[in-house]
């Protein structure tokens, strides 16, 4: 990952993403498991809900594969498609996991 590149497309010095990317790191996982929960219980509302925070996160901090892979959760779960949200999921889950794993280990190297 680019650190540099992140915090210009952000409009940031670089010392600065280093707190934003922290504080992603901190928020997501809660999201993430919200929308885990919220998808075993097939409450799609909820589902779609942290989708939406997700894809907010993602998409502010440019990672645009991700938040397009949380906006299709959203309209998968509007869609009440739950075979094809099955795949999605369990897909998008792994994407941010390692997304999540990328930005300790670029935190803890700076």
């Amino acid at each position: 990952m680019n650190v540099k590149q992140v915090a210009s497309q952000l409009g940031l010095e670089e010392d600065d993403i280093y707190s934003v990317l922290e504080l992603f790191i901190q928020t997501a996982p809660s999201d993430l498991i919200s929308m885990m929960a919220a998808f075993d219980r097939q409450d799609m509302t909820q589902v779609g809900a942290a989708a939406h925070s997700l894809k907010g996160s993602t998409g502010t901090l440019g990672f645009m594969d991700i938040s397009n892979y949380a906006q299709l959760i959203m309209q998968q779960s509007r869609e009440n498609k739950i075979e094809d949200l099955t795949r999605t999921v369990l897909s998008f889950q792994k994407q941010m996991q390692a997304l999540l794993s990328e930005l300790e280990e670029v935190l803890k190297n700076r």
